[in-house]
């Protein structure tokens, strides 16, 4: 259980002991905590103080830490409400920080995103920005373009020494990069690596759709058998390849005479296909991509779309889409099955390499309205317009990269972002 506040060390000393009177700082203590009502004793815990500003909210806080059981830690609980404490609001721990000056925004929503990771590259970009990459990053970027603001309005303030400043057109070419660097970090940002994107599996009846989800997940979640429509209503199962959490939905099979129930199956089916992240187009190698195929492979409306070109030892890939990736795979023996799972992390989340990159819409918003804002500076520039109106735009660029960091992000903005917290975190 955690405090944190001017009273957390006091607090503490109403419920511990035996509890020194001026404790050192950042050393643990053995003691037993008491309700401060009845003297009841309730568990025995180490408990430390950390005083401020040596500690993760900037303030005194306070941890005791027992014996872990649901029912012994909410008597602790009542006995800390007891003593004076209240119950934290969502992130509250992690708003106090930012308000103290020991993260900055981006940090804070990075605890969100470490809290919330369910997959290894998830949790490496959340780690990336915790430790203060794109911290490091804005504020680069931030000094150059200070920088080049100073040109611009140096040149406009002190007309008479405009032949010591650098000339416009080596402005127009720091904005110009400075833009791109903002619309790449803004591109970094991938939804689907902090939230379970979604995987149809289409084709045509007995393509090995559900074979292949089996293979996938490493365990039998959707029936198989040779007997066509087996598969009628959607199968889902979570999983991770690759390090890229994912919802993985086997659809129902396409034939040209379906029965009623199997017709009401390929409806949900199409359906769940037209609003997956990625459509792999499952073909059965020994029938081929024929006219079924073609039209399931062009009605697709993913960005995303993948041909698994499935039981690969009955036909070779033939008759393709130009555009197509195409894995083989034969889904009884396990081949390609690793390869396929990679190629689906590669397109629900694209080439994620290790590093900085922005963990939430937000962040990635104010990057692009500030790339776009740097490339209107430069345009102005380059068209050889007033240079002020190129100052302009680049001051509101600094107020773009403030968001991002939370210098020019007002208290509404503040408590929905701390609202997708955790209590006590």
């Amino acid at each position: 259980m955690r405090l944190s506040g001017p009273r957390a060390g006091d607090i503490v000393a109403k419920l511990v002991r035996p509890w020194p009177p001026r404790p050192q700082t950042h050393k643990l203590q053995r003691g037993v905590v008491h309700d401060p009502g009845t003297g009841e004793e309730i568990d025995e815990v180490l408990a430390v103080v950390m005083r401020q500003p040596h500690s993760y909210t900037g303030e005194d806080v306070a941890e005791l830490q027992g014996h872990g059981g649901a029912l012994v830690m909410q008597r602790v609980l009542q006995a800390a409400l007891a003593a004076g404490a209240r119950m934290a609001e969502p992130g509250e721990f992690t708003r106090r920080a930012f308000e103290a000056g020991r993260i900055d925004l981006s940090r804070a929503e990075a605890v969100a995103a470490l809290i919330g990771a369910r997959s290894d590259r998830a949790l490496r970009a959340a780690q990336a920005m915790n430790g203060g990459a794109l911290s490091a990053r804005i504020i680069r970027l931030r000094q150059r373009l200070v920088a080049t603001l100073a040109e611009l309005e140096g040149a406009l303030d002190f007309p008479d020494d405009v032949a010591d400043a650098q000339s416009e057109s080596v402005s127009a070419r720091a904005l110009g990069d400075i833009s791109r660097e903002m619309a790449e970090l803004a591109a970094s940002y991938r939804p689907a690596l902090f939230r379970a994107a979604e995987v149809a599996l289409v084709g045509r009846v007995n393509a090995g759709k559900s074979s292949l989800l089996n293979a996938l997940a490493g365990e039998e979640r959707a029936l198989v058998d040779e007997t066509p429509g087996t598969t009628r209503d959607a199968v889902t199962v979570e999983v991770a390849l690759d390090g890229v959490a994912l919802t993985l939905v086997d659809t129902a099979g396409e034939r040209d005479e379906p029965e009623r129930l199997e017709r009401r199956g390929l409806e949900l089916g199409r359906a769940r296909a037209a609003r997956a992240d990625v459509v792999v187009l499952v073909v059965d190698g020994a029938v081929g991509f024929g006219d079924t195929e073609a039209q399931l492979w062009t009605g697709v409306a993913a960005q995303q779309r993948l041909i698994a070109w499935n039981k690969r030892d009955l036909g070779a890939p033939r008759n393709l889409p130009a555009d197509a990736t195409v894995i083989e795979t034969a889904a009884t023996s396990g081949e390609g099955v690793a390869a396929l799972g990679r190629a689906i992390a590669r397109a629900a989340v694209g080439d994620v390499e290790d590093g900085v990159s922005v963990v939430s819409e937000r962040q990635a918003e104010a990057l692009r309205d500030g790339a776009a804002t740097v490339e209107r500076a430069c345009e102005l520039l380059r068209a050889e317009e007033p240079a002020e109106l190129a100052a302009i735009e680049a001051r509101r660029a600094l107020g773009a990269m403030g968001r991002v960091t939370g210098e020019t992000v007002d208290a509404e903005v503040l408590d929905a972002i701390f609202a997708r917290f955790c209590i006590g975190k």
